[in-house]
């Protein structure tokens, strides 16, 4: 197995390297986190507006080391390790997977590229929690066979790591998922005299009685929120909690499967034909865990070990998709920062593929039909992860320059900004700047003022009016905005270094890692800035209470 957990390693550093070349803040990061130790932000409203107690520890401890951005890849990187060497030596210590599954069902769980914010860096806390949901379940089993106090360690440790992991509220979903298998445990650990009621009814007592903690846990984490930490203003608007009907959980659940498994599998095909690179690479990364990874096992051939996979795939696919139908909230595979919904759904993925893989294992052996259903699965996933990294990586050049001209000008008589953004036109993929990314670069240039800037296509014509409202209500995170000052638009057009977004990131690597060229220089080579001061055509003004002269 330690030849297993070294490939696995391997792979996942090298699907999610892209990640440490990355120190950009993107979309609500700019909110949270200091991109130098003078920017000022006020997330207070983590505590007081949003509910999230948790992620204001997080992101205060990573402002407070002076160096935010690397202490939120780390989170990253150690939710990602730690997770998925969890996962792996839990399926096999448990007899679930064999060796070859067990990587296989690691690598598509955690190079899942429906999630698209694996470098988002305030969104490293959703990985890290995640993280942490399997190294619980690790410690959880390693409790279940110990005695004395290391048992009573174990269950320390085990609820501690589970409390933490509750900062990505839909993980108490999987959690569920952990007890019900402690519950199994414990019911196939019973007297088969006993017959199936009894059996049922012991088992599901024994679980209550014996494992407290773990019963009480979710309802201590939501009343201390309740109690403490309640959603005010705009966030309880946010959340528009219901009980969806059928035909909305339906279409729900119909958002979820296009966005998370079709759209996916689609951009991967067009990835593929407009930049083989990435997935030639993947392919030789991938065939390598294969000659690795060659299957020694017999044939998996019971139908309850094809099916229960596959069934299990559909009850999570469902459940875990619920809390935000409930929630009024679905993914969007248009917008990088909708996917944040995703980051679970590579399980499902997985799942599917162990059930078709031991289907396969009627007519193939175990090392080709791992090769036949895991690898091209993993070679499609990992190289649209890339795709995505290089996306992400392109985004963070592009506001840099920005930021950086910016920088280099004399402030104009102006606090209150449109962004004309020309790369929306470019023919590479792009969105539009977020209200928070294009202010945060506005106080970065020109310091901690009470600025507001926005995208001029991305937003509505009361987009000022709209601001206005929200930056007065209670436990706003928009209080340091101000929307009402003098007007003034930025021309932000592609320059001569611009180029589609592989061909600028290989540039960028190239100046960074082999030193060949003059970053500084190609950053502003890469975009043309112009600004112009005066109202802000097409957009309302902020309406006052002042009364009209006569």
């Amino acid at each position: 197995m330690l030849r297993a957990i070294i490939v696995l390693l391997v792979v996942l550093l090298a699907a999610h390297a892209p990640m440490l070349l990355n120190d950009g803040l993107f979309m609500d990061d700019w909110l949270v986190l200091k991109p130098r130790p003078d920017y000022f932000i006020d997330i207070d409203f983590l505590l007081n507006g949003a509910g999230h107690p948790i992620f204001y520890s997080y992101d205060t401890f990573a402002n407070w080391t002076g160096a935010p951005v690397a202490v939120m890849v780390s989170l990253a990187f150690a939710g990602i390790v730690f997770g998925a060497i969890s996962l792996a030596l839990t399926a096999t210590r448990l007899n679930l997977l064999d060796r070859a599954e067990a990587v296989g069902f690691a690598l598509m769980v955690w190079t899942y590229p429906g999630y698209q914010l694996w470098a988002g860096k305030a969104n490293a806390v959703y990985v890290f929690s995640y993280g942490l949901l399997f190294v619980g379940a690790g410690l959880l089993t390693l409790a279940f066979s110990a005695r004395g106090l290391r048992r009573m360690l174990l269950r320390v440790a085990c609820a501690l790591v589970f409390l933490l992991s509750f900062a990505l509220n839909s993980t108490i979903v999987l959690y569920a998922f952990v007890v019900l298998g402690l519950f199994v445990a414990i019911w196939r650990g019973g007297s088969a005299a006993d017959g199936f009621v009894r059996r049922t009814w012991f088992a599901s007592w024994r679980c209550a009685l014996g494992y407290p903690e773990l019963m009480v846990l979710p309802l201590i984490y939501w009343g201390t929120l309740n109690i403490w930490f309640k959603r005010i203003g705009v966030y309880t608007q946010h959340y528009d909690a219901h009980f969806p009907t059928l035909r909305e959980l339906a279409e729900g659940w119909g958002a979820f499967f296009v966005t998370g498994y079709r759209d996916v599998m689609a951009h991967a095909i067009r990835a593929a034909i407009q930049v083989p690179a990435l997935f030639i690479l993947a392919a030789m990364l991938v065939g390598i865990v294969l000659l690795l990874l060659r299957a020694a096992t017999k044939p998996t051939t019971s139908r309850l070990a094809i099916a229960l996979p596959l069934v299990l795939a559909l009850i999570l696919f469902l459940a875990l998709s619920s809390p935000y139908l409930i929630a009024g909230l679905r993914p969007s595979s248009t917008h990088f920062y909708e996917s944040r919904h995703l980051l679970m759904f590579g399980l499902p993925a997985a799942l599917t593929l162990l059930a078709f893989k031991r289907q396969a294992e009627r007519w193939l052996t175990p090392g080709a039909a791992f090769a036949v259903m895991f690898g091209p699965a993993l070679i499609m996933s990992i190289g649209m992860l890339w795709g995505d990294y290089v996306f992400m990586q392109a985004r963070t050049l592009k506001q840099e320059a920005l930021a950086r001209d910016l920088a280099g000008r004399v402030q104009p008589a102006a606090t209150v900004y449109a962004l004309d953004d020309g790369f929306f036109d470019y023919p590479s993929r792009h969105v539009p700047f977020g209200l928070a990314e294009v202010t945060g670069m506005l106080r970065l240039a020109w310091g901690n003022q009470p600025f507001f800037g926005f995208a001029l296509r991305a937003e509505r014509p009361d987009i000022l009016r709209g601001m206005d409202e929200a930056r007065k209500a209670p436990g706003s995170a928009f209080h340091h905005f101000d929307p009402t000052g003098p007007q003034a638009t930025i021309s932000f057009q592609p320059g001569p270094a611009a180029a589609p977004n592989h061909t600028l990131v290989r540039k960028y690597y190239t100046c960074r890692l082999l030193a060949r060229c003059d970053g500084a220089e190609f950053l502003t080579q890469l975009a043309q800035v112009t600004i112009k001061l005066g109202p802000i055509a097409g957009i309302l003004p902020v309406e006052t209470d002042a009364a009209p002269s006569r």
